[in-house]
């Protein structure tokens, strides 16, 4: 068996002299010379070899399961720092580790020691996608609005967008500060109203003092999304997308942009009846195509909540096919957080404060640095210590060595009884007939 295991000459004197050391593997060099008994009489170090009891064999003081040499406990910490020596995955360290070497919970250990490396969860890579968590749909037109700045041609634009009509404008910004922000944000609540919630992200223009005192006087919950993550404002997103699309490419050809978002705010929008501009002001408004005077009357959209219902549930189900949600953090879970630079890949250490939202934390760096990211920048980092393993203890005056003697003995003194397996019939066959 030395023979055609991967193992040098060295380390297989290394092992028959740990070996001979390890009283729980001497303890089972008998048992396998001996013959093995009853599961109930074994003692506790040696019950989860029980399982490969067939496979085990030994040879020149090594014990062997298959062609696999049982590795002595002092040495197995040493061995998992050689296996993960090229910060390789779990899974092939796994694959690695199973070609020549075996103990109890060796899987286990191996992803605990790769889950637990420093270099690895420093250098991890992007996490999956969960499942789309989407925004309430609103009552009513104008009651939530979604703000973003975005820039076309070294130009700035603000863009705020109506959750419940799809319906968004846009103004030009000749500065970046919050003043300018809010008062194009006043020009069109004084038009349109104010709204009760206005979502947008963590911009300088949104998370300054000015704007929050502008959000207490104009009576408007302002909610943020996660940095780095604005997937969670996806409908001015989404806006700020259509807008440059449609003003790019009226640039492009010479037209008047104006008249391409008048044409796009009246286009009834895909799976539904109604326009954005008819969603907005019940009616149509008047554009250079031939409309009847019938057509631009007033009236009152109906199943609009039902048509955005339905639509939002189409989104979910098809985005959820590939997502999966992340277990949630609890307060003092130690993480890592996934940096926002493009140019940086190493995540950093922190530990969770607290939940803000359904999915965003307020974490500490270990710099003291106070940040809020998204779940999905966020890596539990595995604990440190592993749980107690609970044994039986079997009560013998020999406890640490296992004679002959002492199986016996076991076999007159213990007597468990064994669960059974219930064994049901498949339900695939319920309908079989002989």
């Amino acid at each position: 068996m030395a023979d055609y295991i991967p193992l040098t000459p060295e380390a297989i004197a290394q092992i028959q002299e740990e070996t001979a050391k390890d009283p729980t593997l001497q303890q089972l060099k008998l048992i396998i010379l001996q013959g093995w008994p009853n599961k109930n009489n074994l003692p506790p170090d040696l019950l989860p070899y029980y399982s490969y009891r067939d496979e085990l064999v030994v040879q020149h003081n090594i014990i062997y399961r298959n062609d696999r040499c049982v590795l002595p406990k002092s040495m197995r910490a040493n061995t998992l720092q050689k296996i993960h020596s090229s910060h390789l995955g779990i899974v092939g360290c796994q694959r690695r580790a199973r070609e020549c070497i075996f103990w109890p919970g060796m899987t286990a250990d191996i992803a605990a020691y790769v889950g637990q490396c420093k270099v690895c969860q420093a250098l991890g890579t992007q996490q999956q996608k969960e499942t789309l968590t989407p925004h309430q749909i609103p009552s009513r037109p104008w009651s939530k609005v979604g703000l973003d700045i975005f820039t076309l041609s070294d130009q700035h634009y603000l863009i705020t967008v109506d959750y419940y009509s799809n319906f968004w404008e846009i103004d030009r910004l000749d500065s970046m500060d919050s003043a300018t922000v809010i008062r194009k944000l006043k020009s069109h609540y004084a038009r349109y109203g104010i709204p009760s919630t206005v979502v947008s992200d963590n911009g300088p223009q949104f998370a300054s003092d000015k704007f929050k005192d502008f959000a207490k006087t104009y009576q408007f919950d302002h909610i943020t999304s996660s940095p780095g993550y604005p997937q969670s404002n996806g409908k001015a997103e989404s806006a700020v997308k259509t807008a440059k699309h449609i003003m790019g490419k009226a640039k492009i050809t010479g037209s008047d942009p104006w008249l391409s978002l008048l044409d796009h705010r009246n286009t009834p929008t895909a799976g539904m009846q109604t326009s954005p501009a008819q969603r907005l002001m019940s009616r149509r408004t008047r554009t250079l195509l031939p409309t009847t005077a019938k057509l631009l009357k007033p009236q009152i959209p109906v199943d609009v909540l039902q048509e955005l219902a339905t639509r939002q549930a189409k989104q979910a189900h098809y985005y959820n096919k590939t997502a999966k949600d992340l277990p949630r953090l609890q307060p003092g879970q130690a993480v890592h957080i996934q940096p926002l630079n493009a140019y940086d890949h190493k995540w950093k250490p922190a530990t969770v404060q607290r939940q803000v939202n359904i999915r965003s934390y307020d974490v500490t760096t270990e710099d003291g640095r106070l940040l809020r990211r998204n779940r999905k920048h966020l890596r539990a980092t595995p604990a440190t210590t592993k749980p107690k393993q609970q044994t039986t203890q079997i009560k013998t005056s020999q406890q640490s060595r296992i004679t002959p003697a002492t199986i016996s003995k076991h076999t007159e003194t213990t007597n468990v009884a064994c669960s059974k397996r219930v064994v049901k019939q498949p339900a695939y066959l319920k309908d079989y007939v002989v």
